[in-house]
């Protein structure tokens, strides 16, 4: 794998999950980029956004994907907000495939109905916050992606063969 594999989407998508496989199944270094913020900031995500704003929080997601940047054969779960800013997309495809995984606002909610991780779903109605954010943030994603993998039809273990699949035609 010369170039990194990035995951884009929106929170609750599978870029985790879809990762995790990716990478035990190409023996490539697997980044999540909020488990690694949390780790350095001994935080978690809620408590970045609450005690430090989120302007803090996408400061290190831009850091992140400049020292991710360089150096292919990593597996990236970015965070569902980091292609809204240009200059980390600029970073991610300089060094990596960007993959979108792409799924519906119905799906995310089954997703995410118990997960009060996400700090920015916890205000009134999850599903409508959920439909609003993904319309705001989906020309974003298309954007910049290389490749659209459906995930609202999918599992993680089909996104994952499906990926595999295109980075094998690819490298040929």
């Amino acid at each position: 794998m010369k170039k990194n594999i990035v995951l884009v989407g929106f929170m609750g998508s599978g870029k985790t999950s879809v990762g995790k496989r990716l990478s035990m199944a190409l023996k490539a270094e697997f980044i999540d980029m909020d488990d690694f913020i949390e780790k350095r900031e001994k935080m978690t995500v809620t408590q970045i956004f609450a005690e430090k704003g989120e302007p803090y929080f996408r400061g290190l997601e831009k850091e992140l994907c400049v020292r991710f940047a360089t150096g292919g054969g990593k597996v990236i779960a970015t965070g569902g907000g980091v292609v809204k800013d240009s200059v980390n997309v600029k970073n991610l495809k300089e060094g990596g495939v960007i993959f979108y995984l792409k799924s519906s606002p119905e799906k995310i909610a089954e997703n995410l109905k118990d997960d009060h991780s996400r700090p920015l779903l916890e205000t009134g109605d999850k599903a409508d916050k959920i439909r609003e954010m993904m319309r705001e943030r989906e020309h974003f994603y298309t954007r910049c992606c290389d490749v659209t993998i459906d995930a609202a039809n999918k599992d993680p273990d089909s996104m994952a063969a499906e990926i595999l699949s295109y980075i094998k035609e690819t490298e040929k």
